[in-house]
C-alpha cells in the first residue's frame, strides 16, 4: 500500500522531482527496482499525471531511471556521468559567489588535488603524460580567449585525476573544479599560472610522488591566496581582473 504524500506550495513539477528522488533513495535504490505506475504516483502525491510525467522525464534525462514501453519504469545503476550530474546539482549557479562555500570547496580540492598528483606520479601511463603536457601547452598559448585558457586549465586537472587511475577521483574532482571556476569567474578574477601547473606535470613525469604532492599543494595555497584577494577587492568596491598570473 503506497503511503500518500501531498505538496501544494511551490512549482509542482519541481517538488515532484524532489519527492521522486527521495522515494528512489528510500524505497527504490537498487538497479532494476520497478516503479509504481504513473497513475499510482499521481494518486500518492495528489497531483495530476501530467505533473508526474514531467518529473519522470527529468529523472529519465538525468539517467537515474529508464522507461521501458509496455514494461514500466526501472531504477538504473550508477554511472560516472550520473554521479557527476548529482554533484553539480549540489552547487547550483548563484548570482554571486559565496565566500564561505568557495573556501570549503577549495579546502576539499586541496586534499584531492594533492592526493591525485601523488598517485599520478606513480600510476601515470605514457598517454596520460601526453595529455597532461598538452593541457599545460594549451594554457600557455598567448593572446587566446579567456574561455580557451579556462578550458585548458580544467583539462589539466581532469587529466591529472585520470592519471591516478581511480575513477572516483575523476567523478568528484571534475564537477568540483567546474563549479569552482564558474564561481570564481563571477568575481571577475581568473588567474592561471602556467609554471605552477608545469611543475606538477614535471614531478609526475619524473615519477616523484612527494614532489608532485608538494607542487599541487603550492598551487592550491596560491589559489586560496588569490581567492581571498578577489573577495577583498569586491568588499572594497573594486574588482580583480586578470587572465594570466600565478595560479589556479
Amino acid at each position: 500500500m503506497l503511503k500518500k504524500r501531498s505538496f501544494r506550495n511551490g512549482r509542482l513539477s519541481e517538488l515532484a522531482i524532489g519527492e521522486l528522488e527521495r522515494m528512489m533513495a528510500e524505497e527504490l535504490p537498487n538497479p532494476g527496482d520497478r516503479w509504481p505506475t504513473e497513475a499510482e504516483l499521481a494518486d500518492r502525491f495528489a497531483v495530476s499525471r501530467i505533473v508526474i510525467r514531467e518529473a519522470m522525464k527529468v529523472l529519465q534525462d538525468r539517467g537515474v531511471v529508464e522507461v521501458q514501453a509496455g514494461r514500466g519504469t526501472f531504477t538504473l545503476p550508477p554511472s560516472v556521468d550520473r554521479v557527476k550530474l548529482s554533484l553539480l546539482r549540489l552547487f547550483p549557479d548563484q548570482p554571486a559567489p559565496n565566500p564561505e562555500e568557495m573556501e570549503r570547496m577549495l579546502e576539499l580540492r586541496e586534499v584531492l588535488e594533492e592526493t591525485v598528483a601523488g598517485l599520478a606520479a606513480i600510476r601515470a601511463e605514457p598517454e596520460d603524460l601526453r595529455t597532461i603536457e598538452a593541457a599545460v601547452s594549451a594554457m600557455a598559448i598567448e593572446h587566446q580567449d579567456i574561455r580557451q585558457t579556462i578550458d585548458a586549465d580544467l583539462q589539466f586537472h581532469l587529466a591529472v585525476a585520470r592519471a591516478a587511475h581511480n575513477h572516483f577521483f575523476e567523478i568528484v574532482l571534475d564537477p568540483l573544479t567546474q563549479v569552482y571556476v564558474q564561481q570564481i569567474s563571477l568575481t571577475d578574477s581568473f588567474t592561471v599560472g602556467v609554471e605552477h601547473h608545469r611543475q606538477i606535470y614535471e614531478e609526475i613525469r619524473r615519477r616523484n610522488p612527494l614532489g608532485a604532492r608538494q607542487a599541487a599543494r603550492r598551487l592550491m595555497h596560491l589559489t586560496r591566496r588569490d581567492l581571498r584577494k578577489a573577495f577583498s577587492a569586491l568588499r572594497d568596491g573594486g574588482s580583480v581582473c586578470t587572465s594570466s598570473a600565478e595560479n589556479r
